[in-house]
């Protein structure tokens, strides 16, 4: 399976605590972290593939940023922040319960960051052997 996601990348932010207005404390997760896995489900929900559980994942992912224009020109990779594995995590989170049973599955995973536009995100799953 493989599927071109018109998003910006986004790395998963960190959960947030507060305390309520009767001192209990809680946990959320930041609004654009849900509103990147929300794009993120919405262009999957068009595929048709699931992996049922327990099948072995292969996952490689490529995620397209545009390069800042204060980037010298002899910069060809990003190197700098976000760090491959939050966005990572954002889109194994997000593909969860919608492409697969469990991000556990996942048994092999390639990521990668480049330069490139439109930002995006290029996806292809397979099932792995060993």
């Amino acid at each position: 399976m493989k599927i071109t996601l018109n998003v910006e990348p986004t790395p998963k932010a960190r959960p947030r605590h507060g305390v309520s207005k009767s001192g209990k404390n809680y946990t959320y997760t930041p609004k654009g972290t849900v509103h990147a896995e929300n794009l993120i489900q919405d262009r999957v929900m068009e595929m048709d593939q699931y992996f049922e559980a327990g099948t072995p994942i292969k996952l490689v992912a490529t995620f397209f940023r545009m390069k800042p224009k204060s980037t010298p020109k002899r910069v060809l990779l990003p190197v700098t922040k976000p760090d491959w594995d939050n966005m990572g995590k954002l889109l194994g989170d997000a593909l969860e319960h919608f492409v697969y049973y469990s991000d556990s599955q996942i048994t092999t995973a390639l990521i990668k960051k480049r330069f490139g536009s439109p930002p995006r995100i290029e996806l292809e799953m397979t099932v792995d052997v060993p």
